[in-house]
């Protein structure tokens, strides 16, 4: 059988199956290796599952960017330029597919960010939508995870006010705490898709983070309100 044959079969078994399983019994990098490869030779169903498999991570970084109000229109275009330039893409060295994607991801909502030409004011689902339990920044300053209606009143405010602190930050600032904080990226990883250095990451990381804490420092303040 010629290889581009072996490739598509695969990626056929692949498209439907549970991800979960497939990632502990291959690897995520090996999935997207031969999911890519597929996609290269004009496997629809390969590129749909690569879909699927990362849709959610990336609106998450878009919304959390840019605000809710484009942000599917956008992670929609994320994945239209990624199939028009997957046949670009080649895994070598430490490159993987969820970092040219992220990568994309993220320049997309750069642009859109300065075609805007202000910082935006983001007011929107709340942020523990899209985060997983225990990461990111907003679960780290949550005082209480009790389901009395209370708490999640507050914990429900937090949110708002964490992700309309963030929407006062520069987009690099903004892309940086997403990344580490947010998605939970390594720096290495992270400065992969930022295109510069680690210690570029680590510093721009220290200053974004001190940028968050004065404006969140508002809203503990009772400076910034915020709507629920």
């Amino acid at each position: 059988m010629a290889r581009e044959d072996q490739l598509l079969s695969k990626a056929r078994n692949l498209v439907g199956s549970d991800a979960l399983e497939q990632v502990e019994t291959e690897g995520a990098d090996d999935v997207d290796r031969v999911l890519v490869e597929a996609a290269k030779l004009g496997d629809g169903e390969a590129y749909s599952q690569l879909v699927d498999q990362y849709h959610a991570r990336v609106y998450g970084i878009i919304y959390r960017m840019c605000g809710a109000a484009e942000a599917e229109d956008i992670t929609q275009d994320v994945f239209v330029r990624a199939l028009r330039a997957l046949r670009s893409f080649q895994f070598q060295g430490q490159a993987s597919f969820r970092t040219w994607l992220y990568r994309i991801a993220v320049n997309a909502a750069i642009n859109e960010l300065r075609k805007r030409g202000r910082r935006s004011q983001v007011v929107g689902s709340s942020l523990e939508e899209l985060q997983e339990a225990e990461s990111g920044i907003a679960e780290r300053l949550a005082p209480d995870t009790s389901q009395s209606p209370e708490v999640l009143l507050e914990r429900k405010e937090l949110q708002h006010a964490v992700h309309a602190a963030l929407s006062k930050l520069t987009p690099k600032h903004r892309a940086v705490i997403t990344l580490v904080d947010l998605e939970g990226l390594p720096y290495e990883e992270a400065a992969r898709i930022l295109g510069c250095p680690t210690g570029t990451v680590k510093s721009r990381l220290a200053r974004a983070r001190a940028a968050f804490a004065r404006v969140f420092q508002r809203y503990q303040q009772g400076k910034m309100r915020i709507q629920i």
